[in-house]
């Protein structure tokens, strides 16, 4: 019969014809059913009627072919534990085995040992805890081509409201920067977060326990936010990675982008439109409507200083290097070791004092971009010439006179480049040992750069820049400790007889001494 669509519709029908007097046969002749069919289909029905029936009744099942071979399997298992079906099923059809392959798989679920524990999913109480990851994504931008950027992402563990933005980078300033982003975006900080072993956060485990980037933990100490990191399972973050999927299907999924910048203001939008309003599968609630009850710390009266800091050494040309852009200083600043402090958008140089000298826009890494402020620079004679630098040449020590004045002399016309190229030697040389190149170098009436150079690499032993801030550190530590100075020898020699006469006792001046048995009175000694 056509209108006959399922099971429980064929006995519904089948059951009320019978009511209304059909018989069996004529049920089995309209039906196409067997007797015994109809029969159990109506005493089944009349049991329930009649003595009750239990929705999670089990229900009967069929004696498996299998039955009689689960001992074998096991065996075969316990031998060999990633042995697969079709290997199992050629070896039961040896045996004797008859069924089929699938009900034999169906099998090996149950008695197969799981290769990995259960996850278990834990909920975080309001504002406890937050948690990071990263992603990394190629997308064809339509007009500046394809490129792979990183999509930075923060989660709230309670609402599951999300950050995201795209960088080209994943490095320690990146991330922090992108920290600071996510912790203004919700209005407050959690209590703490989940990392990956990431080198930027964690330096390495020793002991089963991880040992923390100091810069990343001085960063995340400024906000009162504990870093936890895990080790080896990602599900134990998964409700950072989950979000990712919902990013590839939702943000990227059919949509066209520009550049990076159109791609992070499309982000902005996402979020703001998508993400904060969707309803969650596991909370069943919008993270915006969760995001009311989370209990954040309160953000700092200052936001921590995400600057990049490094040393250079002005070069002859008046610029100093960055990300293979050049930037001016002013021209009296030549060969002198300059700090840099690079943000998001500027760059910000500083003269051996720490005064601010110049300032400039910050361009992409690798455009080789050559930045200059006119005023740094006078006049070409000025730039290029012997003046700008003579002051700094002189402070090498006092025998660097006599030297520049035979510089001048053998080399008349371009004696500011050869002062220009023994100061640039600085960026890897101390200058005191420049300074001793230059006596060498005049015992021999060696009046040249390059001869200072050959001195150097033969005599002397190479630093960094980094050194030189090191030593800074340390002697802005050494005015801050108290001075110490060293007592007399003669005050210790006083404070160990004053030590020794205590040990012993003052002695009795009524007392004579034992060694004089006359003095004691005692002619006999005894």
């Amino acid at each position: 019969m056509n209108f006959i669509h399922n099971r429980q519709e064929l006995e519904q029908a089948l059951i009320l014809m019978h009511r209304e007097g059909r018989s069996i046969r004529e049920l089995c002749r309209q039906f196409q059913l067997g007797r015994n069919t109809v029969r159990r289909i109506l005493r089944v029905h009349a049991q329930r009627r009649d003595m009750g029936h239990d929705v999670l009744s089990k229900r009967l099942t069929r004696a498996s072919k299998l039955n009689g071979f689960d001992s074998e399997i096991r065996k075969l298992l316990e031998k060999y534990p990633d042995m697969t079906g079709l290997r199992i099923y050629e070896e039961l059809k040896e045996m004797g085995y008859a069924g089929g392959i699938s009900i034999l798989r169906e099998r090996l679920k149950k008695l197969r040992p799981p290769k990995r524990e259960p996850v278990i999913r834990f909920e975080t109480d309001p504002g406890q805890q937050g948690q990071c990851d990263w992603s990394p994504y190629t997308i064809p931008f339509t007009r500046t081509g394809k490129c792979q950027v990183q999509c930075f992402s923060y989660i709230l563990g309670f609402s599951r409201r999300q950050y995201i933005d795209f960088t080209l980078h994943r490095d320690f300033y990146t991330l922090i920067r992108r920290h600071q982003d996510a912790f203004q975006y919700y209005g407050g900080v959690p209590k703490e977060c989940l990392y990956d072993s990431e080198k930027t956060v964690v330096l390495r485990w020793e002991c089963g326990r991880p040992v923390f980037n100091p810069a990343f933990t001085s960063f995340i100490t400024h906000y009162q936010c504990k870093p936890i990191a895990i080790r080896g399972r990602a599900e134990t973050k998964g409700k950072i990675e989950a979000p990712f999927k919902y990013v590839e299907g939702n943000l990227l999924n059919g949509r066209d982008f520009q550049d990076l910048e159109d791609l992070r203001a499309m982000a902005r939008w996402w979020l703001k439109e998508k993400s904060d309003l969707h309803i969650h599968d596991t909370t069943r609630h919008s993270p915006l409507e969760l995001f009311s009850q989370e209990r954040l710390q309160p953000l700092p009266l200052h936001p921590y200083d995400c600057s990049e800091v490094a040393l250079r050494v002005c070069n002859a040309d008046g610029f100093i290097e960055f990300e293979t852009n050049l930037y001016s200083a002013p021209s009296e600043h030549i060969a002198d070791i300059l700090s840099l402090k690079a943000t998001e958008q500027e760059i910000l140089i500083y003269s051996p004092e720490i005064d601010l000298i110049a300032r400039h826009e910050r361009y992409p890494a690798g455009l080789g971009k050559r930045v200059e402020n006119p005023d740094h620079f006078k006049t070409k004679k000025m730039r290029y010439g012997l003046e700008p630098v003579r002051e700094a040449f002189l402070a090498l020590g006092e025998m660097a006179e006599v030297f520049l004045k035979g510089l001048t002399e053998r080399h008349p016309r371009n004696c500011g480049f050869q002062a220009r190229y023994i100061l640039r030697m600085k960026e890897h040389y101390q200058s005191d040992d420049i300074h001793r190149a230059i006596e060498h170098a005049i015992r021999y009436q060696a009046f040249e750069a390059k001869a200072i150079e050959r001195i150097l690499r033969a005599k002397a032993i190479p630093r960094t820049l980094e050194s030189v801030r090191n030593e800074r550190a340390r002697e802005e530590l050494q005015k801050t400790l108290p001075k110490i100075t060293q007592r007399p020898l003669e005050q210790y020699s006083e404070l160990c007889r004053k030590d020794n006469d205590d040990v012993r006792g003052d002695p009795d001046p009524n007392q004579t001494a034992s060694g004089d048995p006359e003095a004691s009175g005692n002619p006999e000694g005894s």
